[in-house]
């Protein structure tokens, strides 16, 4: 009589197959690191390729600027067909008309010796021209940066996840067989089964949800990566969450001394400030006066007249122009150029006053993320022993349902906000690094970072 039972649960597991359960091995997981992320990046997204084509547009601005310091050659020329009607003034009863062809060529050497000091004014400020596309394009690298580390460890948040509501869902479709089990042997009501499978159905619905997170943050890493399409093939899917985290959090005063420093939009307007400066100075040399020296030679040839005419003329000297006065048109540009000079400097000091600000936040929220992922990670350890206990009552019917429920609960929640306070304390190391102008290199070992992320 004892082999009744053990039979009838065979009949019923064959007879009642479990459907619905989330496919073994469906978690995606690839072996892409943070730092080949933000390295495919750098070498594709547009907007460092843009940043790229900026800097080629001011060294040529550069070379412009420099073309200033060289002599200026030109050369002219051509033939013509003539009709000359003349009447000397000393015969004006004569009229001479005539058709002939004309041949002339010149070459002409023109060069600035002297302006006021307003063409090494204009190359100085096309160098930090040069300088301030750099630190732009640097900026854009920073921010880029920060952006595929925001993109990645959403991913692997939601990766994680995935893998709490595989979890779930495992653990409730194998109570939901086993409550199967004992109501068609009369030992446990319906109800308990049919909660079991509700709470299985729960748990696939967050999956699909934490699925639909992770496809949305690796479209975006894509398109950050610069990817065909914005599309993120398996192979290149970020690797599981590392536990392994960097947790010493620097100083105020050493953040903000690295931030001045480093930032490369400070750095940019200190840059911008340079040129505006050089500007300035070049409009002074409106003041002066300009000397240039001119030589050349000019050829003419006259035939299909008589008698030919054929010239050489060649000529040389130094040529000097002065602006006396100009109605005050020298004095408002240099106004304008040395008002734009203080806009400038005023924003840079607004840059320095953001960049204070922003690190404090970004100490003061590494901090908290900090303690919370320690307590969420200790908390979600003491919530798995507790439901672990809780399970072994209640298959020895020492506990209830809806004991086993809550504590199933509490910890799947527990796993949630521990995998989430872990990936905003990345989050808010990429943030603080970010905010001090630290660029990670990609290519070598980063403290920052936990080791599989290297």
């Amino acid at each position: 009589m004892k082999r009744i039972p053990l039979f009838m649960a065979l009949i019923v597991c064959l007879l009642f197959p479990f459907q619905g359960a989330i496919a073994e091995g469906s978690i995606p997981a690839g072996r892409l690191t943070i730092k080949e992320a933000q390295r495919l990046a750098l070498d594709n997204n547009p907007d460092i390729r843009q940043a790229l084509a900026a800097i080629r547009s001011a060294e040529a601005l550069l070379s412009q600027a420099y073309s200033a310091w060289w002599p200026q050659i030109s050369a002219n020329g051509g033939y013509f067909r003539k009709y000359a009607d003349i009447q000397p003034d000393w015969q004006p009863d004569i009229s001479v008309v005539k058709r002939f062809n004309e041949l002339n060529g010149g070459l002409e050497v023109n060069w600035l010796l002297f302006n006021g000091f307003a063409r090494r004014s204009q190359t100085l400020a096309a160098k930090y021209g040069v300088e301030q596309t750099h630190r732009v394009k640097e900026n854009t690298e920073r921010l880029l940066l920060e952006a595929v580390a925001t993109a990645f460890y959403q991913s692997q948040l939601a990766q994680e996840k995935m893998r709490i509501a595989e979890q779930n869902s495992a653990f409730n479709r194998s109570l939901e067989k086993n409550a199967l089990i004992r109501y068609k042997v009369g030992s446990a009501p319906k109800s308990e089964m049919l909660n079991f499978s509700v709470r299985a159905l729960q748990a696939e619905s967050d999956f699909i949800e934490a699925e639909r997170a992770f496809t949305v943050a690796c479209s975006v890493l894509a398109e950050l990566m610069g990817l065909p399409d914005a599309d993120l093939k398996e192979d290149l899917y970020p690797a599981p969450v590392d536990q392994n985290v960097q947790e010493t959090i620097p100083s105020y005063a050493e953040q903000v001394d690295i931030a001045l420093h480093h930032r490369p939009d400070l750095l940019a307007l200190e840059s911008a400030i340079g040129a505006a400066r050089a500007e300035k100075n070049a409009k002074k040399g409106a003041w002066a006066p300009t000397i240039g020296l001119t030589a050349g030679v000019n050829y003419l040839k006259q035939t299909d007249i008589h008698p030919v005419q054929e010239e050489v003329t060649a000529y040389g000297g130094v040529g000097v122009s002065w602006d006396l006065f100009t109605g005050g048109r020298r004095s408002a540009e240099f106004q304008q150029k040395k008002a734009d000079q203080l806009a400038i400097e005023e924003k840079k000091h607004r840059k320095e006053l953001e960049i204070q600000s922003a690190i404090r936040q970004a100490l003061a929220n590494a901090s908290a993320a900090k303690e919370t992922w320690k307590r969420q990670d200790k908390a979600c350890e003491m919530t798995l022993k507790i439901r672990n206990d809780i399970e072994k009552l209640y298959t020895t019917g020492s506990a209830d349902l809806t004991r086993l429920n809550e504590a199933q609960t509490d910890l799947v929640r527990a796993q949630g906000l521990g995998a989430s306070s872990l990936i905003q304390f990345r989050l808010a190391l990429e943030k603080l690094r970010s905010e001090s102008g630290l660029t990670p290199d990609v290519s070598m070992s980063d403290p920052w970072r936990g080791e599989s992320e290297r």
